[in-house]
């Protein structure tokens, strides 16, 4: 199966990539500028990660980045425990 996730993340393109490297650190993944490829026997999952400017809140300019996940292979169980992982360790404290 493939599934394909977006999210919209507070945070600049360096701090949301050293978040999720931290993640994912005990898998077996290749980092090629800002693509990461996680294979996993057989299983393909690719994560690309592009800066969208800066979103205006009040007097403040909070930078984003956009992380889109790519699941080849993954079954729907899979896939959703690893977003929960994945969401459990980029939390931030006070969210």
């Amino acid at each position: 199966m493939s599934f394909q996730i977006h999210h919209d993340m507070q945070g600049s393109l360096h701090e949301i990539l050293r978040a999720l490297l931290e993640a994912i650190s005990h898998l077996n993944f290749e980092l090629h500028g800002d693509k990461v490829t996680v294979r996993d026997h057989g299983k393909r999952l690719t994560i690309d990660l592009h800066y969208e400017g800066e979103r205006h809140l009040g007097l403040w300019n909070l930078p984003m980045t956009g992380v889109t996940y790519e699941f080849i292979g993954y079954t729907e169980e899979e896939k959703d425990a690893f977003m929960k992982h994945l969401q459990l360790h980029m939390q931030r404290c006070g969210q």
